[in-house]
């Protein structure tokens, strides 16, 4: 998702929607066993629940934290995007600079801003998205530290 962009088809949104709805599909199960696999009966509901408080409450302060980012990063874009559009720039001026957008008309002002604005939303959107992928990556190794429990493997012997 990193390498989208504002002139791209469909194709590859669905795709990405398809491949995480899958992937999250697959791995919340097993999480959840992982999960509650050593507690005892009696406090199952106690354990399923805290489980919820707490996959809740992290992805509130994982959105609150990529939102504080996106829009940060968008402003930051803006104006440095923003920066190159001077009246004494020769690239700012015709025939650069393609109607509607104008440096002298309020109405091509404004196209230029919008412009400018869904570009660096852009930008933003890319950059919140390689923040999460570095952050599943650098997640990844904690995979390794995951043992089977007592419970699971005298379960496992038993069946054989």
């Amino acid at each position: 998702m990193t390498g989208y962009s504002l002139y791209m088809g469909s194709g590859p949104i669905l795709f990405a929607g398809l491949a995480q709805g899958l992937s999250l599909g697959l791995s919340f199960v097993p999480l959840q066993l992982l999960a509650l696999s050593t507690l005892p009966a009696r406090i199952m509901s106690q354990g399923t629940a805290i489980r919820a408080l707490m996959r809740m409450l992290g992805g509130s302060i994982g959105i609150s934290i990529l939102e504080t980012q996106l829009v940060q990063n968008t402003q930051i874009v803006h104006s440095r995007l923003v920066e190159g559009l001077r009246p004494d720039n020769p690239l700012a001026q015709a025939p650069y600079l393609h109607a509607p957008f104008s440096l002298t008309d309020p109405s091509g002002i404004a196209a230029l801003n919008a412009e400018v604005t869904r570009q660096a939303a852009m930008v933003s959107y890319n950059d919140d998205f390689a923040l999460m992928m570095i952050v599943v990556i650098a997640a990844l190794p904690v995979l390794l530290l995951i043992r089977p429990s007592r419970r699971q493997s005298v379960t496992a012997a038993a069946n054989d």
